[in-house]
């Protein structure tokens, strides 16, 4: 770019001196600084000055061609303006703040990050440094130098970075749940262990019935292997990483509900509840199984907990919908409301069971990962019906409500 001196009156040549040696006093300094280290930045887009008086700014063109422009798109005079008003609008405000911070001999340095808006209309990222370099009598600024360069690729890489860490975040966070109820599951099988460990003691100790030991020592086996496959299925898991919702194979129910009820069997016995699976053998969906069994292992625990001796939990599959129904003791309104909050507590069964509330929250967050939808309808003194579907969001619905 070049001046045409001869059309300019004698104050606009003054001025027009008087910038360059503004100009060339910077360029010296410059030279000066990066010879002794003081200045040792290297920007890929290059050195910027900002002749404050005259509200000019010197740049190297690569910081205006990078955004996408010809050089013969560059205003001449060019003031700092033509990147300020390209700025992000989250991000305005934050650089002008910067910039009178200094100015105003408030800070060190002028250095900000911000987004600025290419000729495509992409955003891209800026990383930009300067400082003032001359300041009159009264420490006005006079002159400012700067470098800047682009950063996108870096804060692109961040943010990649950032997705990756809310992503192991929420893997080790869902893990710590899945070991949460895995834990709260092994209670039934560890608890019938102890008690028929206690009364096949018993039974040696009086010399009584061997048959009775016996059956004493078969309930404590099997008792023994539900809780080791519950064992093996928390390392499996921890191996396969199967929380993933990618992580998905033919799951047959009826299958899958009959291991269920196996666990139960001790508990179900001596309760007198019958169960029903009413899922015919060959029907499977694409699922997580592991999922599925600790979700129906809950509904399948709830269920026995509040229903009365003598009756039925169900189970059956229909257009893409797998329900447990029972007909137990129901819940309130109230109870429905806060059934899936953190702070949802557990009431004792029928029998005087106890509980820790923490496993239907814990595992509507595990279905929500696989996408199954949970709905839960209760109505006081007729029972609970939970609806798992395949695919969808999270809900809990009352048919009727009988106060109080």
């Amino acid at each position: 770019m070049t001046t045409e001196y001869k059309d300019l009156r004698r104050q606009e040549l003054i001025e027009q001196l008087q910038m360059k040696d503004r100009l060339l006093e910077a360029f010296s300094r410059e030279r000066d600084d990066e010879e002794t280290l003081k200045f040792a930045w290297a920007g890929n887009l290059g050195h910027w000055y900002w002749d404050v008086q005259a509200n000019q700014v010197t740049f190297n063109p690569l910081k205006a061609t990078n955004l996408g422009y010809k050089k013969s798109e560059i205003p001449v005079p060019c003031d700092y303006q033509f990147f300020t008003d390209k700025l992000h609008p989250e991000d305005f405000e934050a650089v002008m703040q910067n910039m009178r911070d200094h100015l105003q001999g408030k800070t060190g340095v002028y250095e900000v990050e911000y987004r600025i808006q290419a000729k495509t209309g992409e955003w891209k990222w800026y990383y930009d440094r300067g400082k003032v370099t001359k300041r009159d009598s009264q420490g006005k600024p006079l002159f400012l130098a700067g470098i800047v360069f682009d950063i996108s690729e870096r804060k692109a890489m961040q943010e990649i970075q950032q997705v990756l860490i809310r992503s192991l975040s929420e893997q080790m966070r869902l893990q710590e749940n899945l070991f949460s109820i895995l834990l709260h599951d092994l209670r039934t099988p560890l608890s019938n262990m102890i008690s028929f460990s206690e009364l096949l003691v018993e039974v040696i100790n009086e010399n009584d019935d061997p048959r009775s030991a016996v059956e004493f020592a078969a309930t404590i086996l099997k008792t023994a292997n539900q809780a080791f496959e519950l064992t093996s299925n928390v390392m499996g898991w921890a191996r396969a990483k199967s929380i993933l919702k990618e992580n998905k194979e033919p799951v047959f129910l009826s299958k899958l509900v009959f291991e269920v009820f196996h666990e139960f069997e001790v508990a179900l016995a001596d309760k007198n509840i019958e169960v029903n699976n009413e899922i015919a053998a060959d029907v499977n969906v694409m699922s997580n199984g592991p999922v599925l069994k600790i979700a129906l292992r809950n509904f399948i625990s709830n269920a026995l907990k509040y229903s009365h001796p003598g009756k039925t939990i169900r189970v059956n599959y229909e257009d893409e919908t797998l329900l447990v129904v029972d007909k137990g003791v129901g819940m309130t309104a109230q109870q429905l409301d806060s059934l899936f909050s953190s702070s949802a507590g557990s009431t004792r069964g029928t029998n005087n069971e106890e509980g820790n509330g923490i496993g239907l929250v814990l595992v509507r967050e595990l279905l929500g990962q696989i996408n199954v939808r949970l709905s839960v309808r209760s109505a006081l003194g007729e029972g609970t019906t939970v609806t798992l579907q395949f695919g969808g969001e999270n809900e809990i619905k009352s048919d009727h409500i009988v106060e109080m």
